[in-house]
């Protein structure tokens, strides 16, 4: 199957059935900054993927209710995760 984007932001409309005919490589490279909006449409092997989790945002270190810091900001990604990047 074949599908023509004319905005990176496309995806985001993009069914759950169609995001399954994304390659991970290309989901990745191209929309690597919209797998955490795109979780809950994207099918189970992609989710179970290590290299996709590391797309989502890191809720282990921060945003925590004793944490002050990213409280006015998203929490980076867990691959950009400092704390993360330290303990693997």
């Amino acid at each position: 199957m074949f599908f023509l984007l004319s905005d990176n932001r496309d995806i985001l409309w993009l069914t759950a059935e169609q995001l399954q005919y994304i390659p991970k490589i290309i989901l990745l490279q191209n929309f690597g900054d919209y797998v955490k909006r795109l979780w809950d449409k994207l099918p189970e092997y992609i989710k179970a993927d290590s290299e996709v989790q590391q797309y989502r945002s890191c809720m282990r270190h921060y945003n925590q209710p004793w944490q002050r810091t990213y409280i006015d900001d998203q929490p980076p990604l867990i691959k950009d995760c400092y704390e993360c990047q330290r303990e693997s």
